[in-house]
């Protein structure tokens, strides 16, 4: 199934931490960081740190399960971090049971 951006950055919100980030109004912001008074976008090339946030939360178990899931998309275990952040939400959220 194909998923838009919007959809993969909300559940990508779903997963963290709410004192870390929150999405409204389809913009993902981090939460607690003002400039001018401004609550400051997460831009695209944050999204891979994001991901990497959600995947420390993982146990063993979850773990393994992710990089058996995204093996297939990277071709090989040693090719894991070249997925995209895209293709890293999909499988985090199979991990944790969150629907997208």
């Amino acid at each position: 199934m194909t998923y838009t951006d919007e959809q993969l950055k909300k559940t990508l919100a779903k997963m963290l931490s709410n004192e870390i980030t929150y999405y409204s109004v389809m913009i993902f912001y981090w939460n607690r960081q003002f400039i001018a008074g401004i609550f400051q976008r997460v831009l695209d090339t944050e999204l891979l740190h994001l991901c990497w946030m959600v995947e420390e939360t993982l146990n063993e178990i979850e773990s393994a399960e992710y990089a058996e899931l995204l093996r297939p998309i990277a071709e090989n275990y040693k090719l894991l971090y070249h997925a995209t952040w895209q293709q890293r939400v999909v499988v985090l959220a199979k991990v944790k049971g969150i629907e997208i």
